[in-house]
């Protein structure tokens, strides 16, 4: 029994040094992979800009590729940093439309999230800046209980519009953070 041990014990070491472990070297770094990375450093050190146009740029020279279409996904997020001053929802959610509208899989949960809530921003910024629009009062002579009833009315919409407002910014701050902590 002990020498049936021995020599199994002796086949397996035998076996083992027969097929030596190739070396496994550390993959280079694809384009992608560095344009992202410098992309990432350049939007941590405040250069929006600079990372914008190095997606761009990579997007314009490999088109159609996976890769061109997480540029412009990665192109809609750094539009929605708060930092960024040429950010812009309406331009993000352009940017999510066109990765949507790829054959991209990769972030297409995030994508379609910050697109429905990119989209929501954007029309209540605008419902927004409509009312800082000075208002008209019209005189109605007839009926002024409807008319105050009315403004009763539009205010309480407008409160729901600015409650849902601040609950899709809460919501897309919330998903940037997500998608800052690691997550590519």
């Amino acid at each position: 029994m002990r020498v049936g041990r021995l020599i199994l014990v002796g086949a397996a070491l035998a076996i083992g040094c027969a097929h030596p472990r190739a070396r496994s070297t550390a993959p280079e770094l694809s384009a992608w992979s560095a344009t992202l990375d410098s992309a990432r450093r350049l939007a941590s050190d405040s250069q929006y800009a600079a990372a914008d146009t190095l997606l761009a740029v990579f997007a314009r020279g490999a088109p159609g590729t996976a890769e061109a279409n997480e540029a412009l996904f990665w192109h809609g997020v750094l539009l929605l940093a708060p930092a960024n001053p040429g950010g812009s929802t309406h331009a993000a959610a352009e940017a999510f439309d066109g990765y949507l509208a790829s054959d991209a899989t990769e972030h297409r949960a995030e994508a379609t999230a910050l697109q429905r809530t990119t989209r929501a921003i954007d029309s209540l910024s605008r419902s927004r800046s409509l009312d800082s629009l000075p208002a008209l009062h019209l005189v109605m002579s007839d009926d002024s209980s409807k008319t105050s009833a009315r403004e009763q009315e539009m205010a309480k919409l407008v409160k729901q519009l600015q409650d849902s407002l601040n609950k899709t910014t809460a919501e897309l701050d919330r998903i940037k953070k997500r998608l800052s902590t690691g997550k590519p």
